[in-house]
């Protein structure tokens, strides 16, 4: 059997493990929790970011529609003339 002084000492290096675990196990949740709560803060500006990408890929494509849509009205003007000109020519 052990004496009260060795009980006592095996006694306290298992709370000490078990301290030092619980510590750590304490630490990795704090860890989790900022990790957590860091990615819910950036989640408003991650959307910004994607909805104002959007935004300049939209711009962009109405500006080449635009450009397609004058190019096509001077294509036709251009069509319409030859056809003029083609017309009275015979």
């Amino acid at each position: 059997m052990l004496d009260v002084r060795e009980h006592r000492r095996v006694l306290l290096g298992i709370r000490e493990t078990r301290g030092r675990a619980l510590g750590s196990h304490r630490q990795e949740i704090g860890a989790a929790r900022a990790a957590w709560r860091r990615a819910r803060e950036a989640r408003p500006a991650v959307h910004r970011a994607v909805l104002e990408g959007e935004r300049r890929e939209m711009q962009h494509l109405a500006r080449l529609h635009r450009a397609t849509l004058a190019q096509s009205r001077w294509i036709l003007a251009i069509a319409d003339r030859l056809q003029g000109r083609f017309g009275s020519s015979r």
